[in-house]
């Protein structure tokens, strides 16, 4: 299995090998120039008069795929800050984002909103350009009220995938090795998958180093929300009001492609219907992944029938899913339904019902044990 094909990196997985560039092309020089002062405008309340007041500009020039990922980076920041950052919502998203944003998205296959792949593997830069990419050589390009939590939960964020890098290779090999390999080569592989995902976990808890719980939910949180009812008109596009998933790590191939290899189902409800329609917010190569890996698995029926050795490989590599699921509903409890007070705030970002979603998902796994 070719994971260049993917677009998946040996050393950075789903995150890309490089930053993304700095500045447009001087034809967007203007967009360019807001996103140092996004978090100033927001403040004073002027973001949305500013971005009404852009010139309209033309994607054609946006040749480089580098830039183009940049230009949606920047245009889906602008589509969320524009809609959150007064006291009540603005469902008319003027057409001088939206129409450089819908038509930049629908060429990427991409969604016109901020999402997981646009907050999350592409918002990054070097601190110090000669060192690796990591946690601590990373911070935000762009950010809506900015502050050392709102960069680190997304670059703790990018850190997950980061850590769960490694494994990508180690899922190729257990699919290979489910369709032709022995039963030693699949239990080498799951046990591989085992001893890896240890990094992935304590990456996800890494969040807590620098994001306050109450600063995300009352100050991050808000502006990568999916479009209430009846969602946002983009104007110059369509008179419709359309809606969108707000950003969410559900968003991310990483679990989802580690379900599709161990052959772990979601029912319908509560999870596997939203699992699945969030993989149309990935990047399309990372959505093709999680695709053929769930059509090409054996792993499951291989392991049904299979050794002792090979079962308990499997049912090590399910329990240590199934811990990173706990490790994140206890996330999930302390950064949004603990702050959110006597409201009991119970909604993810994406919009899913927090405690079922993350509860049945686990369930699932869990279920999965031979």
């Amino acid at each position: 299995m070719d994971l260049s094909h993917y677009h998946v990196h040996p050393v950075t997985g789903f995150v890309p090998p490089v930053p993304l560039p700095h500045h447009l092309p001087a034809s967007y020089a203007v967009w360019d120039a807001l996103v140092p002062e996004m978090s100033a405008l927001i403040r004073a309340r002027r973001l949305r008069a500013a971005l009404r007041a852009l010139p309209m500009l033309d994607i054609g020039e946006l040749v480089l795929e580098g830039d183009r990922e940049r230009a949606l980076l920047l245009l889906t920041h602008f589509a969320n800050g524009y809609v959150w950052s007064g006291d009540s919502a603005d469902l008319q998203l003027p057409a001088t984002v939206a129409v450089p944003l819908c038509a930049l998205a629908a060429e990427m296959g991409r969604q016109p909103i901020a999402h997981y792949a646009t907050t999350t593997l592409t918002n990054w830069r070097l601190v110090d350009p000669t060192q690796p990419v990591s946690v601590d050589n990373a911070r935000t390009q762009i950010q809506f009220l900015g502050g050392v939590d709102e960069d680190w939960f997304f670059i703790a964020s990018m850190g997950v995938e980061l850590a769960g890098a490694p494994l990508l290779p180690v899922v190729a090999d257990a699919l290979q090795a489910s369709r032709d390999g022995s039963d030693a080569e699949l239990t080498r592989a799951l046990e591989q998958f085992t001893h890896g995902m240890a990094g992935v976990q304590a990456a996800l808890e890494h969040v807590r180093t620098w994001c306050d719980p109450a600063t995300y939910y009352l100050r991050v949180r808000p502006f990568v929300a999916g479009w209430p009812q009846p969602g946002v008109v983009y104007e110059g596009v369509s008179d419709e009001p359309r809606r969108f998933i707000g950003g969410s790590a559900a968003q991310s191939a990483l679990l989802q492609l580690f379900d599709a290899m161990l052959g772990v189902h979601h029912a319908d409800a509560p999870a596997g219907a939203y699992l699945r329609a969030v993989r149309g917010y990935m990047p399309p190569p990372h959505r093709t992944f999680v695709e053929d890996a769930e059509r090409d698995t054996r792993v499951r029926e291989r392991v049904v029938g299979g050794t002792p050795a090979l079962q308990q490989g499997y049912n090590e590599a399910l329990a240590t899913i199934a811990t990173f699921r706990e490790a994140h509903m206890r996330l999930a409890h302390d950064y949004i339904v603990a702050p959110s007070g006597a409201t009991r705030d119970m909604a993810g970002t994406g919009g899913t019902a927090l405690d079922s979603f993350l509860r049945g998902a686990h369930r699932s796994t869990s279920n999965a044990h031979v």
